[in-house]
């Protein structure tokens, strides 16, 4: 009886070790333009591509058109401020600025009664940005791996099934730590499933690791903790 509450205390102990997932902030869309602000125009349709162009990530601008490609002898521009300017010939626009370092970049589409919504970006800065977007989409492409371990293992597999986890965990997977009971082996002790689930513990918390979901199961039956080290 007295190891079935050390038992449940070592589970409750690998719960409250783990910590929830970090979030990683939403990054803010800082603007810079070199044109001098001017009244909004403030009609619902175009504060509604003003709201789409707020929501757009550099790497959505692909799809856009840019500078001279841009379809239509008038644009809007989005200012520092975030509001639409009034309408601008395209041409007075794009003699306003040096291409050098800027250019012009359509946001939002068009209509008949209304201009295409563009957006005046710095080349260095959407660079450094898009860069940016990049290597966190690629971040988020998270690899899993996946270790079983038998609740009964000896101390050579479970060391080596731990060194797995530990350079899983290095190279940035996502571990799904599988422990259970083999078809056709002994029983584990309870000592055994404690010494298991602390050493899956302990290893874990010296790479710097954390749960990114509940732990599924029952010690010594089946249990399924899935774990990856914090940024």
């Amino acid at each position: 009886m007295n190891h079935t509450r050390g038992l449940m205390s070592t589970a409750q102990a690998l719960r409250r070790t783990f910590l929830a997932p970090l979030r990683a902030p939403r990054a803010a869309l800082v603007q810079s333009s070199p044109l001098r602000n001017v009244l909004p125009v403030q009609n619902g349709l175009q504060m509604r591509s003003l709201q789409h162009s707020r929501r757009l990530a550099f790497g959505d601008y692909n799809k856009w058109p840019s500078n001279e490609a841009i379809g239509g002898p008038y644009v809007q521009l989005v200012n520092k401020d975030n509001d639409l300017d009034p309408p601008i010939r395209l041409s007075q626009v794009l003699a306003s600025f040096d291409h050098r370092e800027w250019f012009l970049q359509q946001v939002s589409e068009g209509a008949p009664d209304r201009p295409p919504v563009c957006k005046i970006l710095n080349k260095k800065e959407t660079k450094i940005k898009e860069k940016a977007r990049a290597k966190a989409a690629k971040a988020t492409k998270i690899q899993t791996k996946k270790l079983e371990l038998n609740w009964a293992i000896d101390a050579h597999d479970l060391k080596h099934r731990l060194g797995q986890l530990t350079t899983f965990l290095e190279k940035g997977a996502k571990v799904e730590l599988v422990l259970t009971k083999k078809k056709g082996k002994r029983a584990a002790t309870v000592d055994e499933i404690k010494h298991v689930m602390q050493s899956v513990m302990d290893t874990t918390k010296e790479i710097g690791g954390t749960q990114v979901k509940a732990m599924e199961g029952e010690p010594g039956k089946h249990v399924i903790i899935t774990v990856r080290k914090e940024k």
